[in-house]
């Protein structure tokens, strides 16, 4: 159990780099140059949003190219690592999409979003109840990866609406690891951690990017 344990965090590991260096790299296109390719890209990724990984050609470039061999699946079936990539890759141009500020940034952990979210839009101090705390609990509690998607898709779309931003190279390996009985409450750990443990208020502003930037990406 020890060495398999050890080579999953090594993909996870690899998993996560190959993400973040994906998604720094459309994200320099579309808030730094304003890059018409960029653009296109994001847009056929957002379209790839619900299709399994490797099913739709206008992306594989973006979401498989370059995917390090020890990631890359070898059946008629996307390998957990291509999935979660994939996902993770299209969530990041749903985030991104019409937003001026960078929406993938380093340490910005799911609990830490969901937690300046709730601040941000009124939620209960004491944490125990409201919107948002219904969806991350379902979110933190489904059994399916695709009823996980369909929530997290939702809770994105609201950090985006905000102008707050997220990890994607951890969201990345969350998805990765979340389908896995024995590593799912790990996830669910970080989560939970990151949200009741974060205290926005006491860096003020500067917890989440500014919200009233955008632009046409």
């Amino acid at each position: 159990m020890t060495g398999q344990t050890t080579s999953s965090t090594g993909k996870a590991t690899d998993l996560a780099r190959y993400v973040v260096g994906k998604t720094e790299r459309i994200q320099a296109g579309l808030v730094d140059q304003q890059s018409s390719a960029a653009k296109a890209t994001a847009a056929r990724l957002r379209r790839a949003l619900t299709r399994p990984a490797g099913s739709v050609p206008e992306v594989w470039e973006i979401t498989l190219g370059g995917l390090p061999e020890n990631l890359i699946g070898h059946g008629d079936e996307p390998s957990p690592a291509e999935q979660a990539a994939h996902t993770a890759l299209c969530l990041f141009a749903v985030h991104q999409q019409s937003r001026g500020e960078r929406m993938h940034q380093s340490g910005w952990g799911l609990g830490r979003s969901l937690r300046v979210l709730h601040q941000r839009t009124g939620g209960s101090d004491a944490l125990d109840s409201g919107p948002l705390i219904r969806r991350f609990n379902a979110l933190s509690t489904a059994d399916s990866l695709d009823e996980m998607f369909w929530h997290l898709r939702g809770l994105i779309t609201q950090l985006r609406a905000e102008g707050i931003p997220l990890d994607y190279g951890r969201l990345a390996r969350d998805l990765y690891s979340y389908p896995v009985p024995e590593y799912r409450d790990a996830v669910r750990l970080r989560w939970g951690r990151d949200f009741y443990t974060y205290c926005p208020e006491s860096t003020g502003t500067s917890d989440a990017t500014d919200t009233t930037t955008s632009s046409d990406n």
